[in-house]
This record gives C-alpha cells, sequence and structure tokens, in this order.
C-alpha cells in the first residue's frame, strides 16, 4: 500500500509537470525536454559503467554513441519537433495520455491478477494480463477523444483512426519498456535512477514514450498529412 501511494503521488507530479510543459508554452515544453534528456543521458551511461566489461571496438561505439542517440535522443528531439516545429501539439497530448493511462491500468490490472509473465527473465513484473487489459480499456475509451474540441486540429478524423492510433504507441511503448528492462538487466540495476520514488528513475518514466513517439509519428503523418 505504501508503495502505490508514493507511485500515485509521484505519479500526480509527474502528469502535472508534463500537463504544464505541453499546456502553458512552447518555451516550457523546450526547458523541460531538454532537462529530461539530460537526466536521462546521465542515467543511462551511469547503467553503461555497470555493463559487461569489453574491448571489442563495435560494442563500445554501439554503447557510447549509436544506442543513446537513437534511443534517447531522437525521440526527445522529435517531440520537440512535433510541438513546436509542426505546431501539432494536441496529439502529442493524446499519445502522453494514452501511454499514463495504459501503464496505469496495466500495472492496476498486473497487480491484481497477474499471473503469467510475458518475458520473465527481463521484466519479471509484466504479465499478460495487466498488458491486455490496460490495451483494451485504453484502446476502447480512446475512441471519445473525437468528441474533445482541444483534440480536433490537425488531428484524426475517426473515431477508429484514434483507436487505431491507441493501438500502435500502446504495443510501441510496451516494445519500450522491454527495451529498458534489457537495459538494466545487462547493468543488474534494478531502476535507472531514483529521482521519482515509486518509479525510479526519468529514463524509467520516458521508455515507453521513447519508442512510441517515432511510431506514432509515423502513424500520424500517414493518417492525416
Amino acid at each position: 500500500m505504501k508503495t502505490l501511494i508514493t507511485r500515485t503521488v509521484t505519479g500526480i507530479g509527474y502528469i502535472s509537470l508534463m500537463g504544464f510543459a505541453f499546456l502553458y508554452s512552447k518555451w516550457a515544453l523546450f526547458v523541460i525536454f531538454l532537462l529530461f534528456l539530460m537526466v536521462a543521458l546521465f542515467e543511462y551511461f551511469n547503467l553503461v559503467k555497470d555493463f559487461p566489461e569489453t574491448k571489442n571496438s563495435k560494442q563500445l561505439i554501439i554503447r557510447h554513441i549509436i544506442l543513446p542517440f537513437v534511443w534517447i535522443i531522437v525521440p526527445m528531439v522529435l517531440v520537440v519537433y512535433w510541438c513546436v516545429v509542426l505546431n501539432a501539439t494536441p496529439i502529442m497530448v493524446a499519445l502522453f495520455l494514452i501511454l499514463c493511462t495504459n501503464d496505469t491500468l496495466a500495472y492496476l490490472f498486473g497487480t491484481l491478477c497477474g499471473k503469467h509473465k510475458i518475458w520473465k527473465r527481463v521484466s519479471p513484473k509484466k504479465s499478460w494480463e495487466g498488458f491486455l487489459g490496460g490495451l483494451l480499456f485504453t484502446v476502447t475509451a480512446t475512441w471519445t477523444l473525437i468528441y474533445v474540441s482541444y483534440f480536433q486540429n490537425d488531428t484524426f478524423t475517426s473515431p477508429y483512426l484514434w483507436m487505431g492510433f491507441s493501438l500502435v504507441v500502446i504495443i510501441a511503448g510496451t516494445f519500450g519498456d522491454f527495451a529498458e528492462s534489457m537495459v538494466k538487466r545487462l547493468a543488474q540495476q534494478k531502476d535507472s535512477g531514483s529521482i521519482l520514488p515509486g518509479h525510479g528513475g526519468i529514463l524509467d518514466r520516458i521508455d515507453s514514450m521513447l519508442f512510441a513517439v517515432p511510431v506514432g509519428m509515423i502513424y500520424w503523418a500517414i493518417f492525416t498529412v
């Protein structure tokens, strides 16, 4: 119960900060995501130092240059580009809400009735019951966004397109969760950091977004541009 309360309070603070970033001004979004990027990179390289030692130059290049650039820097830059340059903040807000809703529901379903693990060796807490419960409820609820005035500009004109967007974002986000879990297991660490009590580090909190943003942007470009 204490863990749930801590996780809830921290989650509310995180959601409030993200809401401020998206809705207050483009400068606020730029500054907050720049800070997130710096902290996430710090946490990543802190994990890398605990990776198994290697003298293979290709592995070192992947660890220290390619992986942090492709996995962390590119998605974070895309968020700012999506909102500031393309002026399409509503769809990014929708993506964030979808991920947060799915994460919360998947956590609750997994806690209450999770018995069958998806990939126990990499992420022992993630279950099929949690994944499917979060997915079905979130995708079903997403169709209502078409009736919210804030999401009616430069977004989708059909509830089915909204549900498809939710589906691909959640699936991509789940792969993002597993990717970060693999990095932590390789470093033999439980969390990427401790800046967010109950959640871990910033990288633990944005891991699903790092995969979901590029995939969601492609889907949005196909069906709206």
